[in-house]
């Protein structure tokens, strides 16, 4: 049970690495989505600050899948994996209620994927597997030294930054004249 836990954790870790890295390359992509959820009538201070709100969440993706890999027993984390998972599960289900066909952005410019039937099938997996991965290792089985942190860490920074380097040439390129999107 702990290996599919550990599976689980690294998983999702991965995934919010990618997700965080290709929402950083389009901040504006990413905040045209959450004005999505936000009321036709929001104040201006609220539509204001949408850049950083975007910027924030695709910080906080990075920073919870960094950690989350790098450190898998810090088992307090595996509640804010599970609640961010919740959060798109959420997403997903009221984007598809009210903004079916409509582009999600969750992985920014490196999916054209719309909210649909798939989106929430997606999202209710990923949310089983931060459920699965609740279960907290105890440090006896997560013996790392400090070497293999760092090369971890060294992994999230390079995987989140091929993310945001494949996102940014993909959203450059479909904007271009000529180009096939």
């Amino acid at each position: 049970m702990v290996v599919l836990a550990l599976g689980a954790k690294v998983a999702i870790a991965v995934l919010l690495l990618v997700a965080g890295g290709a929402k950083l390359a389009d901040l504006t992509g990413f905040a045209a989505a959450i004005r999505l959820f936000l009321p036709a009538a929001a104040p201006q201070r609220a539509l204001a600050g949408l850049a950083a709100t975007s910027a924030a969440l695709a910080l906080t993706e990075l920073l919870t899948g960094a950690v989350s890999l790098c450190w898998p027993a810090v088992g307090w984390l595996n509640w804010l994996v599970l609640a961010l998972a919740c959060g798109f599960a959420v997403v997903a289900v009221v984007g598809y209620a009210r903004y079916r066909g409509r582009p999600c952005r969750c992985f920014g410019a490196l999916t054209r994927r719309s909210f649909g039937v798939r989106t929430i099938a997606q999202a209710l997996l990923i949310a089983a597997l931060a459920g699965l991965a609740l279960r907290p290792a105890r440090p006896a089985q997560l013996d790392l030294g400090l070497g293999a942190h760092l090369l971890l860490l060294a992994a999230a920074g390079l995987l989140a930054l091929a993310a945001f380097t494949a996102a940014r040439a993909l959203g450059t390129g479909s904007a271009q004249p000529g180009m096939a999107a």
